[in-house]
């Protein structure tokens, strides 16, 4: 017998680096003998590029980057670069990744302090979350033994390893800990200055406005906020394991509070503290929907030449089929429980997985969901959806990324109500980021890995359902299209084609288009494909502003703030966007604080100019009073004009105005928002005083002839009569009013409330009116009634919009039909 043992010993050679050479010597399962062609192309480009630190590699869902991923390391491996780790985004898709490397014939390890692994002779795979914490096993700064190091690292779903990172190099700390209320009194003072009405809302345990501490503030206290946070960090205790990841930047944090939490937070995240990651030769970033890669360069620390490049297919249509429908952009007068009572129907046939913001937006489809998951409950529940023949309506809660859902497991995916931001932190930047634009990149960002669940390979298809106005909108704004993935604005441009077949369709229309999807309509897949050929990949993008924030944070956690404001500047000089310029200002006063508290202030005042979400300066912002000298009518034509170029654009703007016009103690400031919008589209004047200099009221409507509405929200309030406190305000409101304005204005004092009694203590003010539920209510579908009006009609026509405001009592002298006095009467006209 032929020692055919003995002759490959003797022909032994090295260890192939290239990828398909590598691929093919490997001991795969059947089915796994040949790459993909978007998996070759990819791996080439890598290949071709290999020796550059930090390589993003851009893929759609079901394109195989997992077994991309896997062949880099070992080729890393095989060239001498290891240790190689695999990081995925969760521990269910670390399970994952060591299943498709079994199937590959590698060796993998979960022990990233075992022989394996340190001797490069297994792939270490991890979740994000051990990687990025603040005792991460990764750091020099480990005590208990040697920090596990990385000569290679792969991120895959790096959009989700993104949030982890921001997560888990801050701190939040719990209403229920002690050191809450004891740093909140240490800066009463300092919050009330930012706004007195959001500090009593925390102070009470009321769901309002995140608020945050001033930068001055924070830094000259610093040395007793510290103390007092140190009392958490001993073992055992809830700041363990966070502490040491802002420790030494503790200065360069910002802090916000809200009822439930605090929260303190890194201008960029501390990345230098995973050294082994920092030091790491190789790095490769993995993603299927990360539009913009700014990202990893102000959050990873990556270099931004290289990121600027991402490898990708020569096509970016090698994706599954998703026919995407808006009912409400469709037909816009359609109610949601309609929609979703559809949808319920269609889940007895298909399995149908519905993805909500929360726990409250599950509720509504609890009584007809086979499950209801969330945290730890979502993995089962996806499991029982891969392997069951039929589970029928699944809904998950705050689960946008980071699960398979392929083939039968989901065939209709839903998504229901826009992803929301929960920490102070989130939604503060939420604010920040939308700003003039109205647009948030992340939650853009969250949308598109939300529809991407329901498509695993090219080979599968799904129809994907939005519900709710904003989410609507989303076909329709031209702004936001070019927020997503290539495959995906293709996808959404054909809803949009879809869509003007399907006109003011009733649900039953739409679900009969839907079925021609799920059905396997034969000129339906044809044209899904089409839409899909010869999609030119997305070019990389990183923003100045990005690495502006990055190299001026390492600067200033070197201790040297000027060069930190001298490369902030460069990025403010060269920014178009307004709310961008606006933050960048803040940041630049932050730091220059340390400097000149003087001009940092001064700087402040410029930021708030631009974007009014950023921080309020000691001095300097100057009130402007409304004057609407044009008629009602002239001022609503002019501003639905310059607004909207569609029907569908301003009814879906409408609605969503209408969507957050409603007594909900978690949307308060998306209320206050909404008034503030509402009045403006119908042709009054419209301020948000207390939001844009502290005082005054919550809002204030000018209805012409010197004639005003002084508004408090308190749509969060869960009293069954309105309080001292309230009342309160409503007076200092009147007063601030007959401060700034003629003395010959007529001002109707309005609480919005849910009651329009008072309790014994509280004293209403002379000639206080109330908006009760009713009375919002027959607002907001006045306001829907309208815009449908407008709509079809047209809105260049002042008779005819004059008529219409009129028609629909929203003209001048109408609206006061919308208010109660405190007898229970509601006006019949006139202020």
């Amino acid at each position: 017998m032929v020692d055919f043992g003995a002759m490959l010993a003797d022909a032994k050679r090295e260890a192939p680096i290239e990828p398909r050479e590598l691929h093919s010597q490997l001991k795969k399962l059947p089915g796994y003998g040949y790459l993909r062609d978007v998996q070759a192309q990819v791996l080439t480009a890598w290949h071709a590029r290999r020796d550059e630190r930090d390589i993003v590699i851009k893929v759609n869902t079901g394109g195989g980057k997992t077994i991309d991923g896997l062949i880099i390391l070992q080729s890393y491996i095989n060239e001498g670069l290891g240790p190689a780790l695999y990081v995925a985004p969760s521990k269910y898709l670390v399970k994952q990744v060591i299943a498709e490397a079994q199937n590959l014939g590698l060796a993998v390890t979960q022990n990233v302090d075992g022989a394996q692994y340190l001797n490069s002779e297994a792939i270490g795979v991890i979740n994000a979350y051990e990687l990025v914490n603040g005792r991460t096993k990764f750091s020099d700064r480990r005590t208990s033994r040697a920090p596990a190091p990385i000569g290679a690292v792969v991120v895959d779903d790096a959009h989700a390893a993104i949030a982890t990172t921001r997560k888990q190099l801050s701190v939040t700390i719990a209403r229920s800990n002690p050191v809450f209320t004891e740093l909140m009194d240490l800066f009463a003072e300092d919050l009330k200055t930012q706004s007195a009405d959001a500090y009593l809302d925390v102070r009470d345990d009321r769901r309002g406005t995140p608020i945050r501490v001033p930068f001055w503030a924070w830094r000259n206290r610093l040395d007793q906020a510290r103390s007092i946070l140190r009392t958490q960090t001993g073992k055992d205790q809830p700041l363990y394991f966070d502490w040491p990841a802002i420790a030494d930047v503790l200065e360069l944090c910002r802090v916000v509070f809200s009822n439930q939490e605090m929260t303190i937070t890194p201008h960029c995240p501390p990345i230098e503290n995973i050294t082994s990651f920092v030091a790491a030769q190789r790095r490769v970033f993995l993603t299927a929907t990360l539009a913009d890669d700014s990202v990893l360069v102000s959050d990873f620390g990556a270099v931004a030449a290289s990121v600027d490049r991402p490898i990708t297919p020569v096509t970016a249509g090698d994706i599954g089929e998703r026919m995407i429908l808006a009912p409400q952009e469709i037909n816009p007068a359609l109610a949601a429980d309609d929609i979703r009572s559809a949808i319920v129907g269609l889940s007895r046939e298909y399995n149908t997985v519905v993805l909500v913001p929360s726990e409250r937006w599950a509720a509504v489809w609890a009584p007809n969901a086979a499950a209801v998951a969330i945290g730890e409950a979502v993995e089962p529940a996806i499991e029982r959806l891969r392997t069951e023949p039929h589970v029928g309506l699944v809904v998950l809660v705050n689960r946008y990324d980071g699960i398979d859902l392929p083939d039968d497991a989901c065939r209709v995916l839903v998504l229901d109500g826009l992803p929301e931001a929960f920490s102070p932190e989130e939604r503060l930047d939420a604010m920040l980021r939308m700003g003039l634009s109205g647009i948030d990149d992340r939650q853009v960002q969250r949308i598109e890995q939300g529809i991407g669940r329901g498509v695993r390979s090219n080979e599968d298809h799904c129809v994907v359902f939005l519900i709710g106005p904003r989410l609507a909108q989303l076909t329709v704004d031209p702004r936001t299209l070019p927020r997503f993935s290539p495959a995906t604005q293709a996808q959404l441009a054909l809803s949009r084609q879809v869509a003007t077949q399907m006109d003011n369709l009733p649900m039953s229309g739409i679900v009969r288009t839907a079925r021609q999807a799920l059905e396997r309509d034969e000129n339906w897949i044809a044209l899904a494909l089409q839409s899909l050929r010869n999609i030119p990949p997305q070019p990389g993008h990183v923003s100045t502003s990005a690495i502006a924030r990055r190299n001026a944070f390492v600067a200033a956690s070197t201790g040297d703030a000027g060069r930190a404001c001298s490369i902030l500047q460069t990025a403010i000089d060269g920014e178009e966007d307004i709310a961008t310029v606006g933050t960048l200002l803040e940041l630049q006063a932050t730091y220059r604080d340390a400097l000149d508290p003087q001009l940092a202030q001064q700087t402040l005042a410029l930021a708030r100019a631009k974007n009014t979400y950023v921080t309020k300066p000691l001095t300097g912002l100057t009130y402007t009073p409304l004057v609407e000298r044009a008629p009602q009518t002239e001022r609503c034509l002019e501003r639905l004009a310059s607004a909207f170029s569609t029907p569908a654009a301003l009814r879906l703007e409408f609605e969503s105005i209408v969507e957050d016009l409603v007594f909900d103690e978690l949307r308060t400031e998306e209320f206050e928002e909404a008034m503030r919008r509402a009045a403006l589209y119908i042709g009054l004047g419209s301020q948000r005083p207390e939001h844009d200099v502290n005082v005054g009221p919550d809002n204030l409507w000018a209805l012409g002839e010197n004639r005003y509405w002084v508004i408090e929200a308190k749509t969060g309030a869960q009293s069954p009569a309105i309080g001292k406190r309230d009342m309160a305000q409503l007076s200092q409101s009147m007063v601030w009013f007959g401060q700034r304005y003629d003395p010959q204005a007529v001002a109707v004092p309005v609480m919005v409330h849910r009651s329009i009694l008072a309790y014994a203590n509280a004293t209403p003010h002379s000639g206080m009116k109330v908006m009760t539920e009713r009375g919002l209510g027959e607002f907001a579908a006045s306001l829907r009634a309208f815009a449908a009006a407008v709509a079809d009609a047209g809105w260049t026509n002042a008779e005819t919009v004059g008529r219409l405001l009129a028609g629909h009592n929203l003209s001048a002298d109408a609206l006061p039909t919308f208010l109660m006095d405190q007898r229970g009467v509601y006006n019949k006209g006139g202020v």
